[in-house]
């Protein structure tokens, strides 16, 4: 049985450019959905190859966090319409050993 923490948010440079790409509402959405990601970032959330690789969805658009267990963190790393999906979880993949340090 995991203890229940609230995780601290976080948002990478990139995230923040990206979020502001996107429409208000869904951003407002997504703000809701953080809300529960940060009581337990494992019970919402589709895992992407690995539990602590997650995404959100929203109508067409998909926010990709990571968990750091140890350090009671999320880290907001990027956001894409569903078009771009596979290629952005593809990118994020690629960094996934210097994400994962930070």
């Amino acid at each position: 049985m995991r203890v229940m923490k609230n995780y601290k948010i976080m948002k990478t440079k990139k995230f923040n450019k990206q979020l502001e790409k996107i429409p208000l509402d869904i951003k407002k959405r997504f703000e809701k959905q953080l809300e529960r990601v940060a009581e337990d970032p494992y019970n919402i959330g589709k895992p992407l190859g690995f539990k602590w690789f997650r995404e959100l969805k929203n109508n067409t658009y998909r926010l990709y966090y990571l968990i750091y267990e140890e350090e009671v963190v999320v880290l907001l790393v990027g956001v894409s319409n569903k078009k771009m999906q596979q290629e952005y979880i593809n990118k994020i993949r690629n960094k996934l050993k210097s994400l994962r340090k930070k």
